[in-house]
């Protein structure tokens, strides 16, 4: 694992009382308010054409936001993780390169409050059991931070920290972040916030339950038993709690372009990450729905992908997997207008749909189809289906923001098909897609 704590991230008290986290969240709203209300103004002045989405998205407030989530942590923190686009598909290099910072480091405890929490879980003198303890953590994020450490007379740990508290400020943190998110008039009138805020709430639930999280990951060692690609974590029950998540310590790189070698072979990679979603979405029915890619480590001694991080898992319902069955069957006709049909049956496209987007839907679905017909590996890095998701084509995905409620599993499975095709993009890979979807189409 890699330090992904930055130097500038110094030790910061979780905030755990309401108040404070309310008046946190208070004054970074009024914060933007004025900023993008500034933004507005200037380019009044100026004679610029005003955009309130283009000032909302600025330099200052993307800066005023990630470090305000930054310091709350929660579901604060994990919501911006969760809402956040990789690769500057919709936001620009510089402010793609702030919001990362949600995704790759956040703040770390200090050392009394640490202490604190490993004395309410494993009791006063609780130190004697190790040969070493590292106060700093190597990885600091939404739910919990992790430390390294070792047994004594036994291996080398990674102990996750669940922040203070957690579970009690999810609510509260939810309710002024849904207050933020319908003020800013991003998401298309008739978006049922309510609805899918709520999903997020059960979901970070189930994230921050520690003992669910073992579960999980005693459940993957079970899937991937056969598996010599892939390497689980290994629970270390004796200091696992509700609040502490034991495990051992397992070495790697993080999964970035920049640590790819030629040792591992990036299309191979790819296509074991890919097997494996198809793997979890049909046959485990169980699919660890977080695309962030410090959840990934590369051992290349051992030649393995390390999976980290399960505490954001669903449970993938028989009618979801039927429609993943359905869609694979009809993707796989390669026929637009039955393509087409189908989403509209299903509610993912309208009848009502204007025209400007009809002629986009028409253009995505018709190059996917000419790229998959016309060679026998998909090109990620030169596929020109990203040239037709342009940051000045927002307003148009917005309008076909489907109306009917997706089920939770369907919608974090999207999330990490999302974050998947978008990483296989930056480094470049070109893989069978097309040999493989049909190989469980069979299934």
């Amino acid at each position: 694992m890699t330090n992904r704590i930055e130097k500038s991230n110094r030790p910061k008290r979780v905030p755990v009382s309401l108040v404070e986290r309310n008046l946190k969240t208070t004054n970074l709203l009024i914060r933007i308010g004025l900023q993008t209300s500034g933004d507005m103004i200037s380019d009044l002045i100026k004679g610029k054409s005003v955009n309130f989405n283009r000032s909302l998205l600025s330099t200052k407030n993307m800066h005023s936001t990630v470090e305000t989530l930054k310091q709350l942590r929660g579901a604060a923190m994990k919501l911006g993780q969760l809402i956040s686009i990789d690769d500057q598909l919709v936001l620009t290099p510089e402010l793609s390169k702030i919001i990362k910072q949600l995704r790759s480091s956040g703040y770390s405890m200090p050392p009394r409050q640490v202490k604190k929490l490993l004395d309410k879980n494993w009791g006063p003198g609780w130190l004697k059991n190790f040969d070493n303890f590292q106060v700093s953590p190597f990885a600091a994020a939404s739910i919990g931070q992790v430390h390294k450490a070792k047994i004594k007379n036994g291996c080398e740990v990674a102990v996750k920290i669940q922040y203070p508290d957690i579970s009690s400020t999810i609510k509260n943190d939810l309710k002024s972040l849904r207050f933020l998110v319908n003020k800013s008039g991003f998401l298309p009138s008739g978006f049922n916030t309510d609805y899918y805020f709520k999903v997020c709430e059960d979901q970070l639930m189930a994230e921050s339950n520690y003992r669910l999280e073992a579960e999980n990951l005693h459940n993957y060692s079970e899937f991937l038993r056969a598996n010599k690609y892939l390497k689980i974590p290994k629970v270390i029950e004796k200091f696992s709690t509700d609040e502490i998540l034991t495990m051992s310590f397992e070495k790697g790189s993080e999964l970035c372009s920049e640590n790819l070698s030629p040792k591992l072979e990036k299309n191979k990679l790819a296509e074991t990450l890919m097997e494996l979603l198809l793997d979890e979405i049909f046959i485990f029915q169980f699919v660890q729905t977080d695309p962030n890619l410090a959840n990934f480590l590369i051992n290349y001694d051992e030649q393995k992908i390390v999976l980290l991080d399960f505490g954001s898992c669903s449970k993938v319902s028989n009618e979801t997997r039927e429609l993943y069955a359905q869609l694979l069957k009809v993707g796989l006709t390669l026929d637009r207008e039955k393509i087409k049909g189908f989403l509209l049956s299903s509610g993912f496209l309208t009848d009502d749909i204007d025209m400007e987007s009809n002629t986009l839907v028409d253009e995505l679905i018709d190059t996917i189809i000419d790229e998959l017909k016309s060679n026998e590996t998909f090109d990620f890095s030169n596929s020109k289906v990203f040239d037709l998701i342009e940051p000045e084509k927002l307003e148009k995905f917005q309008k076909m923001i489907p109306k009917k409620l997706l089920n939770g599993d369907f919608v974090f499975i999207q999330r990490k098909i999302l974050g998947f095709v978008l990483f296989f993009k930056s480094i470049g890979v070109s893989i069978p897609l097309l040999k493989t979807l049909k190989r469980y189409n069979l299934r």
